[in-house]
Protein backbone atom coordinates (compact mmCIF):
# COMPACT_ATOMS: atom_id res chain seq x y z
CA UNK A 1 0.00 0.00 0.00
CA UNK A 2 1.21 3.46 -1.25
CA UNK A 3 0.40 6.25 1.64
CA UNK A 4 0.67 9.66 0.51
CA UNK A 5 3.20 12.29 2.25
CA UNK A 6 1.15 15.37 3.01
CA UNK A 7 2.76 19.13 3.78
CA UNK A 8 3.38 19.50 7.14
CA UNK A 9 0.87 22.17 9.24
CA UNK A 10 3.38 25.20 9.12
CA UNK A 11 3.78 24.62 5.30
CA UNK A 12 0.05 24.64 4.83
CA UNK A 13 -0.28 27.45 6.65
CA UNK A 14 1.91 29.71 4.81
CA UNK A 15 0.51 28.68 1.55
CA UNK A 16 -2.88 29.72 3.05
CA UNK A 17 -2.03 32.91 3.91
CA UNK A 18 -0.11 33.66 1.03
CA UNK A 19 -3.39 32.65 -1.42
CA UNK A 20 -5.57 35.39 0.44
CA UNK A 21 -5.03 38.17 -1.86
CA UNK A 22 -5.43 35.48 -5.06
CA UNK A 23 -9.36 34.64 -3.44
CA UNK A 24 -9.86 38.31 -2.72
CA UNK A 25 -9.35 39.17 -6.25
CA UNK A 26 -11.02 35.56 -7.60
CA UNK A 27 -14.05 37.20 -5.60
CA UNK A 28 -13.62 40.52 -7.04
CA UNK A 29 -13.67 38.72 -10.02
CA UNK A 30 -17.01 36.93 -9.20
CA UNK A 31 -18.41 39.87 -8.36
CA UNK A 32 -17.84 42.36 -11.97
CA UNK A 33 -19.29 39.18 -13.59
CA UNK A 34 -22.46 39.86 -11.75
CA UNK A 35 -22.19 43.26 -12.55
CA UNK A 36 -21.56 42.79 -16.41
CA UNK A 37 -18.81 44.69 -16.35
CA UNK A 38 -16.48 41.53 -17.21
CA UNK A 39 -14.54 43.62 -20.13
CA UNK A 40 -12.63 45.08 -17.63
CA UNK A 41 -10.86 41.66 -16.37
CA UNK A 42 -7.80 41.29 -17.67
CA UNK A 43 -6.02 37.50 -18.66
CA UNK A 44 -3.44 38.34 -15.76
CA UNK A 45 -6.02 38.72 -13.19
CA UNK A 46 -7.87 35.46 -14.37
CA UNK A 47 -4.99 33.21 -14.35
CA UNK A 48 -3.40 34.84 -10.58
CA UNK A 49 -7.04 33.64 -9.37
CA UNK A 50 -6.54 30.28 -10.34
CA UNK A 51 -3.22 30.00 -9.05
CA UNK A 52 -4.67 31.29 -5.50
CA UNK A 53 -7.51 28.94 -5.82
CA UNK A 54 -4.85 26.32 -6.39
CA UNK A 55 -2.78 27.44 -4.01
CA UNK A 56 -6.03 26.84 -0.78
CA UNK A 57 -6.75 23.62 -2.41
CA UNK A 58 -2.79 22.37 -1.39
CA UNK A 59 -3.07 24.41 1.94
CA UNK A 60 -6.86 22.58 2.83
CA UNK A 61 -5.81 19.18 1.68
CA UNK A 62 -2.21 19.00 2.17
CA UNK A 63 -1.48 17.36 -1.14
CA UNK A 64 2.28 17.13 -2.42
CA UNK A 65 2.05 17.99 -6.59
CA UNK A 66 5.30 18.31 -7.14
Amino acid sequence: MKTEQKLSLKIRILIGIIAIPSLILAAMIVSMLIKQTAGEINFFEVIYSLVGIFAMYVALTGKKFF
